[in-house]
């Protein structure tokens, strides 16, 4: 027969397997800290389309000479698979300064804001019309 100190021992054992330890503030601040600091999914994956990207930007801007750089003639000069345009466009590009999230919220409600107004202004004018053009015409 158990006797009562092998009885505590597992209901001592069953306790601190069923309670959890809490975490304090400072354990709880590292965690998160901790998964802050790992990459984003959507970052993941735009770093792992640019490798792709990347060469394939490369080869079309390559130089490539049909014929070896002795003179500068029509045929000697170096070419390259883009053209001039896409190239300047993609420069350009490069140098805008895209708005952040606040911005473009704010110049969406502005856009709102005035199609509505418009458009009310020409509800108004509309029904102006209609009714001076019904009295004088009928």
């Amino acid at each position: 027969m158990p006797d009562k100190e092998s009885k505590a021992k597992k209901a001592s054992e069953n306790k601190t397997s069923v309670s959890r330890k809490k975490s304090s503030m400072r354990e709880s601040a590292a965690k998160s800290r901790a998964s802050a600091e790992k990459p984003k999914k959507v970052r993941k994956a735009a770093s792992a389309a640019t490798k792709p990207v990347g060469k394939a930007g490369k080869a079309l801007n390559t130089e490539f000479h049909i014929i070896g750089k002795k003179d500068s003639n029509f045929f000697t000069r170096s070419r390259r698979i883009t053209p001039k345009y896409f190239r300047e466009a993609w420069k350009e590009l490069k140098n805008v300064t895209w708005p952040g999230r606040m911005e473009t919220w704010r110049l969406v409600f502005a856009v709102f804001v005035f199609s509505l107004t418009l458009g009310l202004f020409i509800a108004v004018l509309d029904y102006g019309l209609e009714r001076l053009l019904r009295e004088v015409v009928l």
